[in-house]
């Protein structure tokens, strides 16, 4: 009993600290506010209005990536995205700060804002709400093991506002168009409750008006990657059933570090998180469709004494995996033209993984 209590103090106060260690962002950062002071929000729909006075038929591109949390190859990647790729507009999938909420969260939307700041304010950039925008750094003591403590709901409440105040937006959660087009990002971590009803009445609204349909979030539906089934069981659930009754073109998440890409029940699903955070080990790679498409770490580089971590790319056009030792940062590209919609996976190197219609 005394072991047994000696090892959960550790818990208690050594991984918290190491978590703070880890978050903390430069000690010389006084911000207290969101955006830091001078620096206006970085709202997506003036520049949206901009884009779709611009576009005079339903043929533009956009981007979908996330899972950056200040990484230090960003900066490659915003440049190959900007002049290689050139997006009308960017989708990203949260966790693009390490921890939005509490006191430590002004501090990274303030190294949020010198990262990609300029890039900002070139396009749009329509932002999913993740769990890290959602989270105020380490919490200690008892409530590092209860889920619904009085500090972490605080933590989560500053979370939510940050993030609203950072993108200038009325909600974590919302809808807009581009052209034939219609965009929802969803709240983390799936719509529950309202948030369903509300849900239905966007794809309601969106199928009316005969419109594309795409769904954009953090956590991902179905995985292959390193997330428990119990936070993600690779099941169909009320709000699938939703994406079917409406005839959604796709649906983009990220939070399981790597790419998984799977159709079910005729609905694409996407996990792209390759935006520059550790790509995770796909422990789950075994509840993967043979059509599907996935980039994660190989499970056993990533077990104790192996000498470094190797990644794995798995195709369905019946190539040879490939197994590489460096992890590569990526994104999706959708082409839209008319009522034809291409998606195709790509790194910052060049190199095409994966390519799908989603028309419908």
């Amino acid at each position: 009993m005394l072991r047994l209590f000696w090892w959960i103090s550790i818990f208690l106060i050594a991984v918290p600290l190491a978590l703070a260690a880890e978050q903390e962002p430069d000690a010389k950062s006084n911000v207290t506010s969101v955006p830091p002071p001078g620096i206006a929000a970085f709202d997506p729909k003036p520049l949206m209005e901009q884009v779709n006075a611009r576009l005079k038929t339903d043929k533009f591109r956009f981007a979908v990536l996330g899972d950056a949390k200040h990484a230090k190859t960003l900066p490659a990647l915003l440049k190959y995205l900007d002049e290689s790729l050139n997006p009308d507009f960017i989708l990203t999938t949260g966790d693009m700060v390490s921890s939005g909420g509490g006191k430590v969260g002004p501090g990274y939307y303030e190294m949020l804002t010198q990262e990609i700041g300029p890039e900002m304010r070139k396009r749009p950039w329509w932002p999913a709400i993740g769990n890290h925008e959602l989270s105020g750094g380490a919490i200690t003591g008892r409530d590092a093991l209860v889920i619904d403590s009085e500090q972490l709901l605080k933590n989560q409440a500053s979370g939510v506002e940050n993030f609203k105040k950072f993108y200038n937006l009325d909600n974590e959660y919302f809808s807009f168009t581009c052209r034939n087009c219609a965009f929802i990002a969803l709240p983390f971590r799936y719509p529950t409750g309202k948030h369903v009803e509300w849900l239905e009445a966007e794809l309601k609204k969106a199928a009316d008006e005969k419109k594309h349909i795409i769904i954009f979030n953090h956590a991902p539906f179905f995985t292959a990657g390193a997330k428990l089934p119990k936070e993600i069981p690779n099941k169909e659930t009320d709000v699938t059933a939703l994406f079917q009754k409406y005839h959604v073109n796709a649906v983009f998440s990220g939070h399981d570090h790597g790419y998984y890409r799977t159709v079910r029940s005729g609905i694409p699903y996407f996990t792209c998180a390759g935006g520059g955070a550790k790509i995770y080990p796909g422990t789950r790679m075994k509840e993967a469709l043979p059509e599907d498409v996935y980039y994660y770490g190989v499970p056993k580089s990533f077990e104790k004494g192996a000498k470094a971590p190797q990644f794995i790319l798995h195709k369905n056009d019946g190539s040879a995996d490939k197994i590489t030792d460096v992890a590569d940062q990526f994104m999706c590209i959708i082409d839209v033209d008319g009522d034809n919609i291409n998606c195709f996976t790509i790194t910052t190197k060049g190199e095409k993984w994966d390519e799908i219609i989603l028309s419908k």
